[in-house]
């Protein structure tokens, strides 16, 4: 029983130590020299160069910053890209108004 009561008692520690640390999140983007992009949790850990040009990728929200237009863009994509059918068709309809728009805005 003592045996068995510490297994329980491990068990319940590993799991709680899972399940509160889990994984980081990614939260910046940013290219290097060589044009690789890699994804760090922290700003302070883009090295210095690139730091200006890191794109917040991570949630947005209360306590968490805006996303930049082109981080809403490439979230905008990836979403399509992993989105459903009816996404991918809804993104389709919109970008045919939007072209039928611009192209009627020329005319005038």
């Amino acid at each position: 029983m003592r045996r068995s009561l510490r297994f329980a008692v491990a068990m319940g520690l590993g799991a709680g130590i899972l399940l509160v640390a889990g994984q980081v999140d990614a939260q910046y983007q940013y290219t290097d020299a060589k044009g690789v992009s890699k994804v760090v949790p922290y700003k302070l850990d883009v090295p210095a160069p690139y730091r200006d040009s890191a794109v917040w990728i991570g949630p947005t929200g209360v306590g968490h910053p805006a996303l930049s237009d082109g981080a809403r863009e490439t979230k905008r994509r990836d979403d399509l890209y992993r989105g459903t059918a009816a996404q991918q068709e809804s993104y389709k309809t919109q970008k045919a108004a939007e072209l039928e728009r611009q192209r009627l805005w020329r005319q005038k």
